[in-house]
């Protein structure tokens, strides 16, 4: 049964790493570089995870598949955002909520969050808002990932 995730991740040198796995494999990706010295060491991440035998086997056809289905996912982020507004204790991290409306048939779908800090927490719904409203940009952005030997 296929798995898809989308994932936009922020690191403490302020690098933004977004991409697509299938089945665990990251098969797209963009990283935005972060200060002259790295980090990889996370302040916060969302994932959309997607799960069920209606999803795509073959990475191209996720990426359409997300993009095709784009008016659901990015209602589910805007309720997800406009949900939790005032923020998320940290004791309840990670963020889990799967309200979506609409989800095509064999698939269920969970966004799933969380943040190292407190400060991090309270701008959650924000970073909810920003993958809503730039989803198919970010997702067409994204290019093959690289593997490295």
């Amino acid at each position: 049964m296929p798995n898809l995730t989308f994932y936009r991740q922020a690191r403490i040198d302020g690098g933004i790493r977004t991409g697509i796995e299938l089945d665990e494999d990251t098969v797209f990706e963009h990283f935005e570089e972060g200060g002259p010295e790295p980090d990889p060491t996370l302040l916060w991440y969302v994932d959309l995870r997607c799960q069920g035998p209606g999803l795509p086997d073959d990475p191209r056809k996720a990426r359409e598949w997300l993009i095709d289905h784009s008016d659901v996912i990015c209602d589910g982020f805007s309720r997800c955002a406009s949900e939790f507004e005032a923020g998320r204790d940290v004791d309840s991290y990670p963020l889990l909520w799967s309200e979506f409306s609409g989800v095509p048939a064999g698939v269920d779908m969970t966004i799933a969050c969380a943040t190292n800090r407190r400060t991090w927490g309270i701008s959650l719904p924000l970073l909810l808002k920003d993958i809503e409203l730039n989803w198919r940009e970010r997702i067409l952005q994204l290019q093959p990932a690289q593997w490295v030997a």
